[in-house]
């Protein structure tokens, strides 16, 4: 399944990483955004949430919760947490069921590495996917989904 525009969003829960059962329906009522990323210890990883978190009174000030997904372990995000001063949630999918239910799970070459591609979902307050965007560049990609997520706010 790839979640798409439109699509109702899953009532999946996962991991956070301060040891909390997290269900996405929890953010029901209130615009949510899921940013899935490669591996918690790369570069371009750590430079878009960094990104994300410059931009976090912009995204509070909409009533926006961001979220931060990765196949990492708690461990590796509460050090990538620190690392990047974050001040919103990561969620571990080390059983891969968000990623697989998003449709960004994917995996090495060889087969010996599963992890979710760098993939963002601007998700309406009802729960329904409002934006997807792929193939995303960690540099731009917040200003991205703060420029739309406005639009969406002015249109409604």
């Amino acid at each position: 399944m790839i979640l798409q525009p439109g699509d109702q969003v899953p009532d999946v829960s996962a991991l956070s990483d301060d040891g909390k059962q997290v269900q996405l329906s929890a953010w029901r009522g209130q615009p949510v955004v899921l940013f899935f990323f490669p591996n918690a210890a790369a570069t371009h990883c750590q430079m878009q949430a960094r990104r994300f978190q410059g931009l976090i009174e912009e995204f509070e000030s909409l009533n926006v919760q961001l979220l931060g997904i990765s196949v990492d372990s708690r461990a590796q995000h509460t050090t990538f947490r620190g690392m990047c001063k974050l001040s919103f949630p990561l969620l571990a999918d080390t059983d891969y069921r968000l990623s697989e239910q998003f449709g960004v799970l994917t995996e090495t070459d060889d087969g010996a590495v599963k992890y979710a591609r760098r993939v963002t979902f601007l998700i309406d307050p009802q729960g329904r996917v409002l934006e997807r965007w792929d193939d995303v560049n960690p540099n731009t990609n917040a200003g991205e989904v703060l420029a739309a997520l406005q639009v969406h706010q002015a249109q409604s």
